[in-house]
């Protein structure tokens, strides 16, 4: 007759306990292979668990310090049919009503990536433009356009504009960090790159402007919904290799993957910033 196993035993313990975290990796590898082809509505993203800091590694000036100049803290509005104002934080809180409005966002990256349920407190953008320019006629603009302390550039299509904010605070008042880059315009139907940190001016322009990613092969528009990632053609092959590259990097699990992002995204920003210079001199 058949032996009966013996599960006391040691040796089958351990053979059932390994079993058993075979099981709960095979798990965790099938929710990141879910989550990876979609993670809040966005295609071909994978949600992550905290937000993660991206930036070009640029020094930002001593100037830009929002985090010390609180209220004070002053943005530049400016559109092609007059000139530019400055608006303190504090004049933007008090144009609201005297408080900030609440605002709740998913983020994703073009990179790959997803923050689900974040929670902010500012203002609206048209609460923002309206404080601005007050009832100036600022024209059919149909480009905003963002400048920040570090350089960065990008353009935002009018119509992306919809459901937009000035994101000023977390959700417990605090002022957003220095590695989110304080004070920001959110675009909650585009990728993350479509808003600029520390955002400095803010141009209304009568026709759209390319800013710096888009300069290098990023899509115009940047919806996630529409995964416009990049620009069709050379650009969409070149950056889909690139990202796939990247991607390859999640077998050594999200801290490597997320590493090889921060780190990788930064050298890549610090070549294309040289090449900007470069053809600017030239």
């Amino acid at each position: 007759p058949a032996s009966m196993i013996d599960v006391d035993d040691p040796v089958v313990r351990k053979h059932v306990e390994e079993k058993a975290r075979l099981r709960e990796r095979a798990a965790r590898a099938s929710s990141r292979a879910s989550s990876s082809r979609s993670a809040g509505g966005a295609s071909g993203q994978r949600e992550v668990q905290r937000w993660i800091k991206l930036d070009l590694g640029r020094p930002v000036p001593a100037t830009h310090d929002p985090w010390a100049e609180g209220d004070a803290f002053e943005l530049t509005f400016s559109c092609e049919s007059g000139g530019a104002t400055s608006v303190s934080v504090g004049a933007l809180k008090a144009a609201n009503g005297g408080r900030w409005s609440a605002f709740g966002t998913s983020w994703h990256c073009v990179t790959g990536w997803s923050r689900l349920g974040l929670d902010f407190r500012g203002v609206a953008l048209e609460v923002a433009l309206e404080c601005a320019f007050g009832e100036r006629d600022v024209g059919g603009w149909r480009c905003l356009y963002q400048t920040s302390a570090d350089g960065y550039t990008v353009g935002v299509d009018a119509r992306d504009c919809e459901g937009a904010f000035l994101a000023v605070t977390d959700a417990d008042g605090a002022m957003l960090s220095r590695d989110h880059g304080g004070p920001r315009l959110v675009f909650p139907a585009l990728y993350g790159w479509k808003s600029a940190k520390f955002l400095s001016r803010i141009e209304l322009k009568t026709s759209y402007e390319n800013g710096f990613w888009e300069n290098l092969g990023c899509h115009a528009r940047g919806r996630w919904r529409y995964d416009e990632r990049w620009k069709p053609g050379t650009s969409a092959r070149v950056w889909n290799v690139l990202a796939w590259i990247t991607d390859r990097y999640y077998i050594g699990g999200e801290r490597v993957w997320i590493w090889v992002m921060v780190y990788g995204g930064r050298a890549l920003g610090m070549v294309a910033s040289l090449f900007a210079k470069k053809n600017r001199v030239d």
